[in-house]
């Protein structure tokens, strides 16, 4: 049976949210715990998980700031720790329209490298999702004016519905974020706390369910396309 749902993870990278690094944020910490309860929800349910990893040459500053971030090679551009499932793959950074056949049937994440922030501009990336029947994205990560806001107009543009996770978002782009909100919102994005997403039962097979499913769970539904 297709996965109903699948988390898209933009940049859960160590210079955003681990102290020291190069846009560390306050309260990045407190995201990155949401970020980790939704990593715990896509294990514990099957979820399928699609995640980008910034990857900027060395001696070249990043798309998000006027300081060096995630620079390939160090510590500050490593994914987050409990953001990596055990069975992953990582495409790296290769931009070319190939994919291993039946990719999120023997993976449940997979891992894209980029230079770039739209994931769209990814051309593994943009297969994989655009060949997706309809399914709905929870999206969460750094760059809430940059990745999270093309990630999601480009999938309500492909006809997915799509939640936000708004606490397991991260603003780095304090004056843009205003204006990015309104732009998601425009496009028909749901936004979502992490407790009402991880709360929420996706389509499981019913044997799965009633062995796994604890009792009293409430069901978050998504509001029919207008």
């Amino acid at each position: 049976m297709p996965p109903d749902r699948i988390l898209l993870d933009i940049e859960s990278q160590r210079d955003f949210f681990r102290p020291g690094g190069s846009l560390y944020r306050p309260g990045a910490a407190k995201i990155a715990r949401q970020i980790y309860r939704l990593f715990a929800w896509a294990r514990a349910w099957r979820i399928p998980v699609i995640s980008t990893v910034l990857r900027v040459r060395l001696g070249e500053v990043g798309p998000l700031a006027a300081v060096p971030h995630c620079v390939e090679g160090t510590d500050g551009e490593r994914k987050l720790p409990r953001t990596i499932l055990p069975q992953h793959i990582n495409l790296g950074l290769r931009n070319t329209t190939d994919l291993p056949a039946h990719i999120l049937e023997h993976h449940q994440q997979v891992i894209f490298e980029k230079r770039f922030t739209d994931i769209f501009a990814h051309l593994r990336a943009e297969r994989l999702i655009t060949e997706l029947p309809p399914v709905t994205f929870v999206l969460c990560g750094a760059g809430l004016a940059h990745g999270i806001l093309r990630a999601a107009v480009g999938l309500r543009a492909r006809g997915m519905d799509v939640i936000l996770a708004e606490d397991a978002s991260l603003d780095i782009d304090a004056e843009a974020a205003g204006m990015a909100r309104r732009r998601i919102r425009a496009k028909g994005v749901l936004f979502a706390s992490t407790d009402e997403i991880v709360a929420s039962a996706p389509r499981v097979p019913r044997r799965r369910l009633l062995a796994s499913q604890p009792a009293g769970r409430q069901t978050f539904c998504i509001p029919p396309k207008k």
